[in-house]
């Protein structure tokens, strides 16, 4: 009898997806950044239209590249997660026939549309633009890195959003990751491995630099999946 009923302990149920109801999710989150993603993507356009024409021409392009893309991140979040609460709109989701596992689903898919399909593309477009124009080739390795390191900021602070889902606790992630931005990428240019060669037609993946981007990669993927089964494992939204 003890066996039976440590079986039927051991025993839980599989975890299950309302699909009808994460893809309206999903959709209402397209359907709120539609506007704010073509302005940034405008912004980002811009940048790189610059960032080409001259030397103060590409340190104003590539400022203002990084503020859209760490912008778009920070907007989606506060219009996805914390515009959540604040606004009630939370009392509504829970009243569908949703779980925390579908909500946090419906989020990681949301995420992903709105940001890294946006953020696949710029990267890309980065690229192209320093290979097809006079800028050095050697800057490629050094563009990606920095466009990891501010996907990997991002993907943190959704999961503080999942995680905490209070404004002030988000805000305050957001703003000390974005605060070490600028640190990262002072170190990242003056490290040897990564300096020799910005400004060289050579694009060098070796050493330093490849060891930061899969470190990033593995960190944003860890982040992810540890949000999101924290929260798909939760038995009620509070």
């Amino acid at each position: 009898m003890n066996l039976a009923i440590s079986h039927s302990n051991a025993a839980e149920p599989a975890m299950t997806f309302n699909l009808p109801v994460i893809r309206k999710l999903v959709y209402k989150d397209l359907y709120l950044m539609r506007k704010l993603i073509a302005v940034y993507v405008a912004g980002i356009i811009l940048s790189l239209s610059i960032i080409s024409l001259g030397e103060w021409q590409f340190y104003m392009g590539a400022v203002l590249f990084i503020s859209m893309v760490v912008g778009l991140g920070n907007h989606q979040i506060s219009t996805t997660l914390i515009s959540e609460r604040k606004e009630q709109t939370m009392s509504f989701v829970m009243s569908l026939p949703v779980s925390p596992a579908d909500y946090a689903m419906a989020k990681l898919l949301s995420t992903m549309t709105t940001y890294l399909i946006p953020w696949i593309l710029i990267t890309l477009s980065v690229v192209l633009v320093v290979w097809l124009t006079a800028l050095p080739d050697g800057l490629i390795p050094f563009a990606v890195i920095v466009s990891v390191l501010v996907l990997l900021n991002h993907c943190i602070t959704w999961s503080a959003g999942m995680a905490w889902e209070t404004e002030g606790s988000v805000l305050t992630v957001m703003i000390g990751l974005n605060c070490l931005l600028n640190p990262e990428l002072y170190f990242l240019v003056r490290t040897p491995e990564i300096y020799t060669h910005i400004n060289t037609p050579d694009i060098v993946w070796a050493g330093l630099p490849i060891k930061i981007l899969l470190l990033a990669i593995v960190g944003i993927f860890a982040v992810l999946f540890a949000s999101f089964y924290f929260h798909a494992r939760k038995k009620s939204f509070y």
